[in-house]
């Protein structure tokens, strides 16, 4: 054991949840905050103890199995720890693609990779209570050599600067983190702030559309937030899928079928707006709640509803019940 490893002595955790970070709209330039890019992935915590192996989602499944490259290269690790980050798939200039990711099957499939950014528990100690830039350094000095485990890097720049350049590179956007914060397992910190370079958002589908003589598995994903246990319909996703991807969602979206809409107002999907004066005949196929998905959008309308949505990906790593509307705060 390093003399220098301060935090507390503690069995090794059954289980941890990961600390959330607050949306924030607006970059800020202040110091005591380091910058990382936000990776457009899968939240992954790895629990190493006595060569035994967890690589759990947000929502405690096991990522072991489908990413087992990450796996077998974790398993290879000899320490006891628990760290924290994010599973992705690089595609041209190592740029997280999530839509490979979800589709990742084997390495012929893309570069997968673990970005690692926060380290909760090593040999015997808690670190959780200690400053993040005493975890990160930690985390450095105790990183193996590999390809695919991989340090998250922070940069020594601006909110404004350095979310203006990911953006031009068409990444998802940043994360802003205190340089003193400490790590709470489970809770939405304001110390841990991202902010996002396209406005992107869960969402849980709640039913879909089949327009008249069209060939298509279904035409659009009807979807929504929870608010207050309620489904708020949040409008109809019609764009960003390939054929294969409608046609492994309509497999999933066959199981679950409903007898009525799940959303606390049923949607008129027939209804004419200004982009679209001469809707096509569609009928609405209610499911139950339970699948979640991922969504870019250009604004939301005063009435609560995307426009122009484009499916993302699915969210396997997500419970419907946990996917709210975000809101942004000021820092």
């Amino acid at each position: 054991m390093p003399r220098k490893l301060k935090g507390k002595k503690a069995p090794f955790p059954k289980t941890v949840k990961p600390m959330l970070a607050t949306l924030v709209e607006k970059p800020f330039d202040e110091p005591g905050w380091i910058y990382e890019i936000k990776w457009d992935g899968y939240r992954a915590l790895a629990l190493l103890n006595k060569g035994k192996l967890q690589l759990l989602s947000r929502n405690n499944k096991s990522f072991a199995e489908k990413y087992y490259p990450v796996a077998d290269a974790l398993k290879k690790w000899r320490t006891t720890a628990i760290v924290d980050g994010e599973i992705a798939v690089l595609k041209e200039k190592g740029i997280a693609d999530f839509g490979a990711l979800q589709n990742w099957r084997t390495e012929a499939d893309g570069e997968i990779v673990y970005y690692v950014f926060d380290l909760l528990y090593l040999n015997g100690y808690d670190l959780t209570q200690l400053p993040l830039s005493e975890r990160r350094e930690l985390l450095k000095a105790n990183l193996p050599v590999s390809h695919l485990i991989r340090l998250s890097e922070d940069f020594d720049t601006t909110a404004s600067d350095f979310l203006a350049t990911v953006s031009k590179l068409g990444m998802e956007g940043i994360m802003a983190k205190k340089e003193d914060s400490l790590y709470f397992p489970g809770d939405r910190s304001r110390e841990w702030v991202k902010l996002k370079a396209n406005k992107r958002h869960e969402v849980v589908i709640g039913g879909y559309t089949k327009n008249a003589g069209s060939p298509k598995s279904f035409s659009s994903l009807l979807v929504g937030v929870y608010d207050n246990k309620k489904l708020i319909y949040t409008g109809k996703i019609g764009t960003g899928f390939s054929e294969e991807t409608q046609k492994e969602i309509l497999k999933q979206l066959s199981k679950i079928k409903a007898t009525k809409s799940p959303f606390s107002e049923e949607p008129d999907v027939n209804k004419p707006s200004r982009f679209r004066p001469n809707p096509p005949d569609a009928t609405a196929i209610w499911v139950k709640p339970k699948l979640v998905c991922e969504v870019s959008y250009t604004e939301m309308t005063s009435s609560g509803v995307m426009r122009h949505p484009s499916f993302e990906g699915m969210r396997t790593d997500k419970k419907a019940s946990d996917v709210h509307r975000e809101k942004n705060v000021e820092i």
